[in-house]
């Protein structure tokens, strides 16, 4: 297969440069069922709720139809030089980011010498997402509205550093024959992904359980 042979694909936890452990690729799994769970997963990074009298639990749809047609056109890159401190840096993409906690416990505690890019579905998550980015004064990641399957090629193509990591971390399984169009890893993202990938970047995927 070209996604063999092109990058790495792991179901293990992502090992990156950080100040302790994170969260494992199977804590990040179980927790997406328990906001409460999250919470205290990633308390030491003292996040503040978007909203301060809903505290952290906003009322978020659990499943967005990627084949809307809200959802068919690729989403506009950013201007690198205004969300990233160094553009050029090495970029590792999650898909399906979710609250974007994962990403911003990275972020803050790298050597900086990676830069962050979370793709989501659902816009309350990126909204509230980029906010605590806001707050935290971070420039070497950032959350973005889109439908990656859709928009990934555009997206990534256009940053100017190198694609050194792909995370598609528990992806919905749409076990449903009649959903799988639905899925997240269709093919042309498969294709987009080992086509962006630097030499000797690796794609990580984990499955629920």
């Amino acid at each position: 297969m070209a996604w063999m042979a092109a990058a790495t694909l792991c179901c293990r936890l992502l090992r990156l440069p950080s100040a302790r452990r994170p969260p494992s690729s199977r804590t990040r799994c179980s927790a997406a069922q328990s906001p409460d769970a999250v919470d205290k997963e990633y308390a030491d990074l003292n996040l503040r709720p978007l909203y301060p009298n809903r505290g952290h639990h906003m009322r978020i749809r659990q499943h967005v139809n990627p084949l809307s047609s809200s959802f068919s056109e690729p989403t506009e890159p950013p201007e690198w030089k205004e969300v990233f401190d160094d553009p050029l840096l090495p970029l590792m993409v999650d898909i399906g980011c979710g609250s974007g906690r994962f990403l911003i416990w990275h972020a803050k505690n790298s050597d900086k010498r990676q830069n962050y890019l979370g793709l989501e579905i659902r816009e309350k998550l990126v909204e509230r997402a980029q906010f605590w980015v806001n707050e935290l004064g971070l420039m070497n990641v950032c959350f973005m509205f889109a439908n990656a399957t859709v928009s990934f090629q555009k997206i990534i193509s256009s940053y100017p550093g190198p694609l050194s990591l792909v995370s598609i971390l528990c992806p919905d399984p749409h076990f449903k024959k009649r959903h799988h169009k639905r899925r997240v890893l269709q093919q042309p993202l498969v294709d987009s992904i080992t086509k962006n990938l630097c030499l000797g970047g690796r794609a990580q995927c984990t499955a629920w359980r």
